[in-house]
């Protein structure tokens, strides 16, 4: 015992409660109440605190109190008892009337209400002491919010025995709340209330709950800047729109206030009073609603039709489906009065402004009506027969395209109301099966309208869309279709995407076919899709209304579906052999082959389960394809292309990646008998011969190596190859890449090597390997051999496979090539290597290819270089300079932008310099660079902006060749970015000269240039203006 009396006394004579020695007393006081009995200890500490927690000291009292209850907080509480809990709950409430000491007995309290041996009884005594000794409004924000989780605690645990004292607890609470202003103490509060509200007889009390609620109504809350708190406004609306909404015995006080405040002239008010009314309205009742609910639609619907606040208007209408949702309900078993009857003023008004559907009003009465019928089936019914007629008629007896758009548009407003209310045909809203849409009724003209206007020959193609989106909306609604006027639509469909160029309709049809196939393929299968293939052309070379590409875009949209993918994918195989066989170009092979890599993504993407089965159907297909090519030396073969493998490649990648490791197992072991044994009949191929990694093999053979680099790069990490050791099948692709005079199988050897490396399981033997791979590969780099190219392209992706996963072998690796990058022989490839190590690359390397690859590796390699580079440029001579600038344009290209946000201001002498290179994509980025750096961080820019501008100018000079368009574009963006980034008296002195330059790509001869030019010198005008 006496180390807790020491204690007590270190912790009373330290400078206040958070100091170093408090903080340390308090915590060895609470390490001996817990050590053996708390209970007896406990006890101990308050007789040893004795002196301190009656002293006529305010400050020593508080003091002691806080000591307490910090230990009441931390120590065992299930080892104090039910017996003792009481005693510590009088002697805490008894002091209450301490007004010094409430925040500290209050914490104390949270402790106690907190343990699970505290009772009814003891519930009861906190609240009713609490109500009668503490003014809680009184104290700072931090003790009202102790009271308040005091309160919570109470009636979580102990609801039964407040309601004991139910008039008691209500009415105290209302006190205890009256006047906070604190956010976070009212979202704390307006929980409370709601809980009060639902659980307790809050009839003796209802004024007193609803003036300390909805004097709080509208919300006019604003967080101040860089709010630790992270409490809104739209939080504390919601939590006092349940509050609000939370009981019927509101009503009649609530609903005149909230009537009045819709006539506010603050936007957010009114929109949190429309939202309000919303929520309240079913649990107050038709009854309540229907005295004012002329009043209650003027105010409303005066929104929709002048409205200037789109969220606004959505308000609005959410309000008068609520409203008369509610009415619907509330008016069942009521014969006098009936939802037409009450809906009638509203629905002559808008029926007033449908009179002339091109005028203003004629949009939002239809918004307004779409919103009241999908209320209930009632209010559709009576809605409809009133209104659709009427259209019908109006239709009827107009030509003018524009009107019989207007009035179409009013019928899509049913349509969607009847989507909402009867259900969508997919099924996913369970509604009343026995309800029947009153719009069956006129479904045959609504047919008709809508299949007259797509295929009319009016030039005007709002009226088409309009069409094109009624039948649509026809289709997706429940049981209004059969299976037959179904098909009917998707022909309608189907002829404008087939037959039409105007891109806005083919988008329309296109999405209309994609809503359709997420509940109804039958009619896609057996027309659109072979429509689709069939107008696909066998060759580039044939014209055709509809291009290629246009098609093959409508085939990627719909074919993710599964039952739509297993019937494209075959034919578009069987179309890519037949262009591949006719044409010259690649370009559409490869947008074939690009359009199934987007579908497989798209349905990886969902999670789809027949992306797998791909690996028997599509894998084979196109890896016999490419082989059966490279054993005819006959002729050129475009499979055999670069881009044209490289688009397969990744194909087979994503379908690899979809497999289960035992499901990769088995077909890599198939794949290592094809390619190093030779075994064809793997893909059912009746020949011999093939042998790529033969050096006197064809280079039409060894350009298939990216096909298995594919595979062996997709693998997870735990699949095993079918090889004695992993180093001597290293070595072995090693001792190939070497050898290899064919660039594609070069680049696809070393992408193997560097996955293999980077998944290597075992560390110990992987670092060995590595380290005398390394040294031999120096040795042949720095002798300049004959086959030191290929051995440095070896080194760079084993680098790059070690810094993936920030080995420290990784970056000794890269500090030779570093080095490397001044010699004179080999240092530009050094350089270029710097994309290949820090770079992305689709083909390996990569997260979706399982490798590994430790957080913010890039960030930690650039902060390894950087320095090293800079030094570089530095220190060499100026033949060399510009290897180094390759290296540090391809690291600051591939960096987070933010990053180098941080260390750019002593790069932006190199970035100007770097600006001299031949290479595009380098310019491109580094331009890019300058752009952000001019709106991210332009206090980097603006002492350097004599020397950037004229660098840039210098670009868009179109008689040189190394200034391509994506160049001179890239410029022009860069430009313009200067006004709006730097201040005026920075630019001042150059804008006279930049915009007399800019006259030049006003007159270029590539449009997008042009385009750019205007944006860019209208831009640099304001500043001269």
């Amino acid at each position: 015992m006496d180390s807790i009396e020491r204690e007590v006394t270190n912790y009373m004579v330290s400078t206040g409660d958070t100091s170093t020695e408090a903080s340390q007393a308090s915590g060895n006081i609470v390490k001996a109440v817990n050590t053996a009995s708390v209970q007896a200890n406990l006890l101990q500490l308050i007789q040893s605190m004795e002196e301190y927690l009656t002293s006529d000291d305010d400050h020593i009292r508080a003091k002691a109190t806080g000591l307490l209850s910090h230990t009441l907080h931390k120590c065992d509480q299930q080892s104090i008892n039910e017996a003792a809990v009481s005693v510590l709950v009088d002697f805490y409430c008894d002091r209450l009337t301490d007004r010094t000491c409430v925040p500290n007995l209050l914490e104390g309290l949270v402790a106690l209400t907190s343990s699970d041996n505290f009772t009814g009884p003891n519930a009861v005594t906190t609240a009713t002491r609490i109500f009668e000794r503490v003014e809680i409004q009184r104290f700072p924000q931090a003790t009202r919010n102790t009271a308040f989780h005091i309160f919570e605690n109470l009636m979580d645990k102990h609801l039964s025995a407040l309601k004991a004292i139910n008039n008691e607890f209500v009415y105290g609470f209302t006190q205890a709340m009256d006047g906070e202003k604190d956010p976070r103490n009212l979202m704390a509060a307006f929980k409370l209330v709601k809980s009060i509200v639902q659980h307790f007889d809050i009839g003796a009390h209802v004024e007193d709950i609803f003036e300390v609620t909805f004097c709080y109504f509208p919300i006019t809350f604003k967080p101040p800047p860089d709010d630790p708190y992270g409490i809104t406004a739209d939080d504390l609306k919601q939590s006092l729109r349940q509050c609000i909404s939370s009981t019927g015995l509101f009503a009649k006080l609530a609903v005149p206030l909230i009537l009045e405040k819709l006539s506010s002239t603050s936007g957010s008010a009114k929109k949190d009073s429309m939202e309000t009314l919303a929520a309240c309205a079913p649990v107050y009742g038709a009854n309540i609603l229907l005295p004012v609910i002329d009043e209650i639609f003027d105010a409303l619907k005066v929104e929709v039709f002048h409205s200037t606040d789109q969220a606004l208007e959505d308000a609005a209408l959410a309000g008068i489906e609520s409203v008369v949702a509610t009415l619907s309900a509330g008016l069942a078993s009521n014969s006098g009065e009936t939802i037409e009857k009450i809906l009638k003023p509203l629905v002559v008004e808008c029926i007033a402004n449908l009179k002339e559907p091109e005028l203003k009003n004629a949009k939002p009465a239809g918004r307004i009506l779409r919103a009241a019928s999908s209320a209930s089936y009632a209010a559709c019914a009576s809605i409809v027969n009133a209104v659709a007629p009427l259209l019908l008629r109006q239709y009827r007896e107009t030509e003018i395209a524009t009107r019989r758009k207007a009035i179409m548009d009013v019928i899509l407003e049913f349509l969607e109301a009847s989507k909402s209310l009867y259900g969508t045909a997919d099924g996913d809203i369970d509604m009343d099966q026995g309800e029947v849409s009153p719009l069956i009724e006129y479904k045959d003209r609504f047919f008709g309208i809508f299949e007259s206007a797509i295929t009319s020959s009016n030039e005007y193609n709002g009226l088409r869309l309009s069409g094109l989106k009624g039948l649509e909306l026809m289709v997706l609604t429940k049981n209004y279709l059969s299976q037959n006027e179904r098909g009917i639509a998707v022909q309608a469909f189907n002829k404008i995407l087939l037959q039409e160029t105007d891109e806005e309709l083919r988008a329309a049809a296109l999405a209309s076919l994609k809503a359709v196939s997420q509940f109804d393929t039958k009619y896609i299968v057996e027309e659109t899709i072979p429509f689709l293939l069939k107008r696909l052309p066998d060759s580039a070379e044939e014209t055709q209304q509809i291009r290629y590409s246009q098609t093959l875009v409508a085939l990627k949209v719909l074919s993710p579906e599964p039952s739509l993918f297993k019937a494209a994918i075959p034919p578009l195989l069987q179309k890519f052999d037949t262009v591949c066989a006719t044409d010259k170009n690649s370009a559409y092979p490869c947008a074939i082959l690009r359009t199934l890599l987007r579908i497989l993504e798209i349905k990886v993407a969902e999670k789809h389960s027949d992306v797998s089965p791909c690996i028997d159907t599509v894998v084979p297909h196109f890896t016999a394809s490419a082989i059966n090519a490279s054993l005819d030396s006959s002729k050129v073969q475009m499979i055999l292309s670069n881009d044209v493998l490289e688009n397969i490649a990744l194909i087979i990648m994503i379908i690899v990646e979809s497999l289960k490791s035992d499901d990769q197992k088995l077909f890599v072991d198939r794949m290592f008998q094809l390619y190093l044994h030779g075994d064809l009949s793997q893909i059912n191929i009746q020949a011999s011969g093939f042998e790529p990694f033969k050096a006197e093999s064809s280079n039409a053979q060894k350009a298939t190596t990216q096909l298995f680099a594919a595979v062996v790069a997709a693998c997870r990490r735990d699949v095993s190859f079918p090889v004695a050791s992993t180093e001597d099948f290293i070595t072995q692709l090693v001792e190939i890449a070497l050898k290899s005079t064919d660039e594609i199988q070069q680049v696809s050897l070393v992408r193997m090597i560097g996955s293999l490396i980077n998944k290597w399981r075992d560390a110990t033997a992987a670092a060995t390997f590595i380290e005398s791979l390394a040294t031999r590969l120096e040795t042949i780099i720095s002798q300049s051999q004959e086959n030191y190219s290929n051995a440095l392209n070896i080194y760079l992706w084993v680098a790059r496979a070690l810094v993936l996963r920030s080995h420290a072998l990784g970056y000794k690796m890269t500090d030779t090539i570093i080095n490397w990058c001044a010699d004179p022989t080999f240092g530009k490839q050094a350089s270029q290597g710097f994309d290949i190590i820090i770079g992305d690359d689709e083909l390996a390397l990569n997260k979706a290819a399982f490798a590994i690859m430790t957080i913010l590796y890039k960030q930690r390699f650039f902060t390894a270089c950087l320095p090293k580079l800079v030094d570089g440029f530095r220190s060499s001579p100026s033949d060399i300079k510009h290897n180094y600038l390759i290296a540090l344009s391809y690291l600051l290209k591939n960096v987070p932008k933010q990053i180098l946000l941080n260390e750019l201001p002593p790069l932006v002498p190199l970035l100007i310099e770097s600006l001299s290179l031949t290479d595009t994509t380098l310019k491109v980025s580094t331009l890019d660079t300058f752009r952000l750096a001019i709106a991210e961080a332009p206090e980097a820019i603006t002492s350097h902006v004599r020397s950037i501008i004229p660098a840039l100018l210098e670009l868009l000079d179109t008689s040189k060749q190394q200034n391509p368009m994506d160049v001179r574009i890239a410029v022009l963006k860069c430009l313009g970015q200067f006004p709006s980034g730097l201040t005026n008296d920075v630019l001042q002195p150059h804008a006279r000269f930049v915009t007399k330059q800019l006259v030049k790509p006003l007159d270029d001869k590539k449009r997008l240039v042009r385009k750019e030019a205007v944006e860019c010198r209208a831009k640099w005008y304001t500043i001269m203006s």
